[in-house]
């Protein structure tokens, strides 16, 4: 039989072990890690990996993306695709850092919580997202994307609302969806609350380690709000929500998600889209966009009854 081969394009200076382990576990027979890969590099390294085999022995070959960069990992993606051709073609993952699997976990889990508790869908409602790394602005996108109004707030002091617009992601997502996305700068506790005043949803996806959120400041809230925290290292960054709190009621009126719930659902899921990329000898493009229905597909099989045994006569 021939063996599965995973291509890691990295674009920054060190593959991910986490990922290595990940596509290990998923079933592929080898993983080989490239990094610094420019989009140059991508095209001549898909190219070698398929004329190494034949059109149908080339459905065993997948490529993954990552990186740190959001936008070179997209300019990789183009690359990749645009060097294949039929019927030399087959599946590419690109999940940057793990941003586009967390990002797509985040917002699947609160779309499900909502839905649970009777609060409605992910339209029509206002989102803020405290953090400008990958995972922050890639929540931006899934969200601006499905026409929500989205805030990103930047809560380090250091930074201001100038950085924002120099952010070449930020600026990225802020061409294709401007009507629905704004940026302001939010290190103080009043800063802060102006943008939780106008937010349904939040989204704590900065620094690990720092508070963003302290209990005085939920205080000084209206229900009905979700809140979701990625931070998983002490100080998390909601006052008052733990690792494995689900829909928790913070202060009167105000349900969170933590991180670990969150942190299960992106494994799961990036688990899943590895062993799809490895097993089914489809052609697919695994974006976030893809990669957000796999989600909701997942969350409908955890949520469902097993199967009832079947008795023998």
């Amino acid at each position: 039989m021939l063996k599965k081969l995973l291509f890691m394009l990295d674009t920054g200076g060190r593959a991910s072990p986490f990922d290595i382990t990940m596509a290990y576990d998923a079933g592929f027979d080898a993983v080989m890690p490239y990094e610094d890969v420019t989009p140059r590099d991508a095209k001549s390294l898909t190219q070698d990996a398929m004329f190494s085999r034949s059109p149908k022995a080339f459905k065993d070959t997948c490529f993954l993306i990552s990186g740190r960069d959001v936008l070179k990992a997209e300019e990789v993606l183009k690359a990749v695709k645009s060097a294949m051709f039929p019927p030399f073609e087959t599946s590419v993952v690109i999940d940057p850092a793990g941003a586009y699997t967390t990002a797509v976990a985040i917002v699947a889990k609160v779309e499900d919580a909502m839905k649970s508790y009777d609060l409605g869908s992910l339209g029509g409602k206002k989102y803020a997202v405290f953090g400008t790394g990958p995972v922050g602005i890639t929540v931006a996108e899934i969200l601006t994307s499905l026409e929500c109004e989205v805030t990103v707030a930047e809560p380090n002091p250091m930074l201001n609302s100038d950085y924002l617009l120099q952010h070449e992601a930020f600026t990225d997502v802020l061409k294709r969806h401007g009507a629905y996305l704004h940026g302001v700068s939010a290190p103080a506790s009043t800063d802060k609350i102006k943008v939780l005043k106008k937010a349904d949803v939040v989204f704590c996806i900065a620094a690990r380690g720092v508070r963003i959120i302290e209990k005085e400041i939920l205080e000084n809230l209206e229900p009905t709000k979700v809140m979701v925290d990625l931070n998983a290292v002490p100080p998390l960054g909601i006052e008052g929500l733990e690792l494995k709190d689900y829909m928790k009621e913070i202060v009167p009126g105000i349900y969170g998600i933590g991180a670990l719930v969150v942190g299960d659902l992106k494994y799961k899921l990036q688990k899943a889209i590895l062993q799809d990329a490895c097993e089914i000898r489809t052609p697919t493009v695994y974006d976030y966009k893809f990669v957000l229905q796999k989600a909701r597909n997942l969350l409908q099989e955890m949520a469902a009854p097993p199967a009832p045994k079947l008795t023998e006569t």
